[in-house]
């Protein structure tokens, strides 16, 4: 085996079982027991507005411009929740909370749940051989299922573990489902989906996950923030917001959360 094929493999073995087993869910307004979220309770309804498209003279847009296009109406009381993989859970940063979720939760002011598990995505479910059962949608239901906290606005987050399965039909497919899955859970919620991201040269072999997750958020209409394409993460780059070769460290971290919040500006105007 190759010096380069020693590296993307140990990376995605990192990503996949590393942080496995390890949850980050953390409430940036906290609460106890039976306590509703200030300032919308758990009993206020979500807002029953959708996302929509904005105008294009395209007449067969492809996946990329179609997610790229979509954006969200805000809700006047924003209630939010982002669940992704370790890279939500903080993994690499210094403190957990200088992650990029808390750092981009703590920017917006909304009401936030933080639900980071590693090893996990939209279709892999978590543990060396996929059979943690942890998918994303697995851990929404879990979610719903606290009427304490109900969100509005939903991040979802990942797909770096993802690259671990085979077929781009069961990414694209599971990623759809899951976005529609909270649409079910939560009427009228706002979902966004920041695609798959890593330091170089880890970022290199994330292009088919990241083009099946996009495709996945253009079938069900929400929009993909594409940090692959957008190259967040380059060979200049990567050597200073690197911690072990497959998650970021806390300056990767702040990276990331900068780059969220500009794509977050446009998606909301």
């Amino acid at each position: 085996m190759t010096k380069q094929e020693w590296i993307k493999y140990g990376a995605l073995f990192l990503l996949a079982v590393a942080a496995f087993g390890v949850a980050g869910i953390a409430l940036t307004n906290p609460r106890g027991p039976g306590e509703a979220v200030s300032p919308v309770t758990a009993s206020s309804p979500a807002a029953t507005v959708t996302a929509t498209p904005t105008t294009t003279a395209t007449p067969a847009p492809t996946a990329t411009a179609t997610a790229q296009q979509l954006k969200i109406q805000l809700p006047a009381r924003p209630v939010l929740l982002i669940l992704g993989d370790s890279y939500t859970a903080g993994e690499g940063a210094d403190q957990p909370d200088q992650g990029w979720a808390y750092v981009v939760a703590n920017a917006l002011g909304y009401p936030t749940n933080i639900d980071g598990e590693g090893g996990t995505g939209f279709a892999w479910g978590g543990g060396p051989q996929d059979s943690a059962a942890r998918e994303y949608e697995v851990r929404l239901r879990e979610a719903a299922a606290d009427p304490r906290f109900v969100p509005n606005v939903l991040i979802l987050q990942g797909g770096q573990n993802d690259a671990l399965v085979t077929s781009p039909d069961e990414i694209q497919t599971a990623t759809a489902q899951t976005i529609e899955a909270a649409r079910t859970l939560w009427p009228g919620v706002q979902v966004v989906v920041l695609g798959p991201s890593a330091p170089q040269p880890l970022a290199e072999e994330l292009q088919g996950a990241n083009s099946a997750v996009r495709a996945g958020a253009a079938a069900a209409g929400a929009p993909f923030i594409d940090a692959y394409e957008a190259g967040w993460f380059t060979g200049a780059n990567s050597p200073g917001f690197d911690f072990d070769g497959a998650h970021p460290n806390t300056a990767g971290h702040a990276h990331l959360a900068e780059k969220f919040l500009e794509s977050w500006a446009t998606l909301i105007q």
